[in-house]
Parts: structure tokens; C-alpha cells; sequence
């Protein structure tokens, strides 16, 4: 996703997810070399929480994009062209 899409997909998480508030949140810029994308990433801290994933799966469906749990940690990301969206 470009920086437009990616601060337009943080909006949503702010307005539909109350419980983001206090998590840590990055917005990692594109490298070549990463194995999910290599677009704009968006990372929330998840500190184990069951329902922070449901509703980011939710709005990264809503904008084609996929996610992916990795060390208490939820990434928010537009896969390769040649990958599925789970």
C-alpha cells in the first residue's frame, strides 16, 4: 500500500477500534528485501489481546489488504501480486 492508503487504513483502525488507543503503532516505510511486501507496513502491538486481530482482519479485507500475527505483534500489509489475501 502507498503512505495514502496505509494513513487512510490507521484512520479507519482509530474510528472502528477502540481499543487501539495506547497500543503502539509503527507505519514502516517499503523495503525491496521484505518477505511480505514491499509496500508500506502498518505494525500494532497486540500485547495478546483475542479481539485486536478480528477487527483489523476486518479493515484490511475491506481495503485488499492482509495481516499477519508475529510476536505479540499485528501487521497490516498489501501482499505481492502473486500471493492470496487470507
Amino acid at each position: 500500500m502507498d503512505r495514502k492508503q496505509a494513513v487512510y487504513v490507521l484512520k479507519q483502525l482509530f474510528e472502528q477500534c477502540d481499543w487501539i488507543e495506547g497500543k503502539s503503532i509503527k507505519l514502516m516505510p517499503p523495503k525491496e528485501n521484505n518477505a511480505l511486501s514491499n509496500t508500506f507496513q502498518i505494525y500494532i502491538e497486540t500485547n495478546g489481546d483475542d479481539v485486536v486481530p478480528s477487527c483489523i482482519r476486518d479493515i484490511a479485507k475491506e481495503n485488499g489488504l492482509n495481516f499477519k500475527e508475529k510476536d505479540r505483534c499485528v501487521i497490516v500489509y498489501k501482499p505481492y501480486p502473486n500471493m492470496n489475501i487470507t
